[in-house]
């Protein structure tokens, strides 16, 4: 944490962009699974006959009138029975810190085409992430949310309601066009012919990367990429007093319940929504821990905690300048 206490992001070349859109409802913290009528996973007879559960196709995410749908892609299925299952969906801290990396990229190239670099090897290197091999290694689960990014097909929908009145609208929106990845059996010293690239979609393009994005500290998010409650406080936190700032106002408050309908972490709810008794309480002291370790690293930051409640004062973003700078 000295690094970063002791150099501001813009001196550390460090300013990365996030989506706006991924603030309002983000990203699942844990893997999504297919649901049967009663609730339980949905099992099919996988490789040599072993049990596979099938992962969700679609995941939603709901705050206020603002509805956040993501369509997973697919990929081969085990066998004739279930030629297509679906990849997935994108969860996680890695899956934040890839999304904010290739974004990144992207602006500071002013391209929609990305250079992930020659092996697997380098592109862990450009997040800071040590490459292990094996079926449950970091290179194995870098490869597996890239492709997850890369085949998801992202909804926004808004609903507003002016007495009898409903009114409806929103759009569809790839991630992206097209993709080349490395081997996927590459290993740490793997040299595939050539390297991966990433071709970022015309509307994600214009409508998120060039339209609508706020910048953090990428060093930051590589620190809380392992705790995905932080990485989603530390991206709310840092939209919501840019626009304290904006608005001149010296204060938000949020209750838990607000709070939660926001981050990905999806406690037990009541059938209005609202988390239950002792969700409330897990989620409340989740949050908490997490804030203290954000403040740890932002010493001007400014959050109490009146009962239920979460208040932050008016202390200024964490990143002052929109321009991208390439991490280091």
């Amino acid at each position: 944490m000295t690094h970063i206490l002791s150099q501001r992001p813009e001196d550390a070349g460090a300013i990365a962009m996030n989506p706006t859109t991924f603030v309002q409802a983000m990203l699942p913290h844990k893997e999504r699974y297919l649901l049967g009528a009663d609730g339980e996973r949905v099992t099919i007879h996988g490789v040599g006959g072993k049990p596979q559960p099938l992962l969700a196709t679609t995941y939603a995410a709901t705050n206020g009138s603002f509805t956040l749908t993501i369509r997973a892609g697919t990929k081969r299925g085990p066998n004739h029975v279930h030629p297509e299952v679906s990849r997935g969906i994108p969860f996680g801290g890695l899956a934040r810190l890839l999304l904010c990396y290739i974004i990144t990229e992207a602006q500071i190239k002013k391209r929609r085409t990305i250079d992930l670099g020659t092996t697997l090897t380098d592109f862990c290197e450009r997040v800071d992430i040590t490459p292990s091999g094996g079926e449950h290694g970091r290179i194995a689960y870098v490869i597996d949310q890239l492709q997850r990014l890369s085949t998801a097909v992202v909804d926004y929908r808004w609903d507003t309601f002016e007495g009898p009145h409903a009114h409806q609208r929103g759009e569809s929106i790839l991630f992206v066009d097209s993709y080349h990845f490395w081997h996927c059996a590459a290993t740490p010293t793997s040299e595939p012919a050539d390297g991966g690239t990433i071709t970022l979609s015309d509307r994600f393009w214009h409508e998120i990367v060039v339209g609508s994005c706020f910048p953090i500290d990428f060093r930051k998010a590589q620190l809380f990429r392992a705790r995905p409650t932080a990485y989603d406080l530390y991206l709310w936190l840092t939209y919501r007093l840019s626009g304290l700032e904006r608005t001149g106002r010296p204060e938000v408050v949020v209750n838990y319940d607000q709070l939660h309908a926001q981050l990905g972490s999806h406690y037990k709810t009541d059938e209005h929504g609202k988390l239950t008794a002792s969700a409330k309480k897990n989620f409340g002291y989740k949050v908490r821990d997490a804030i203290r370790a954000i403040a740890a690293v932002w010493p001007e930051l400014h959050v109490e905690f009146p009962r239920g409640r979460v208040v932050v004062r008016s202390t200024g973003p964490d990143v002052q300048t929109r321009q991208a700078k390439r991490a280091k």
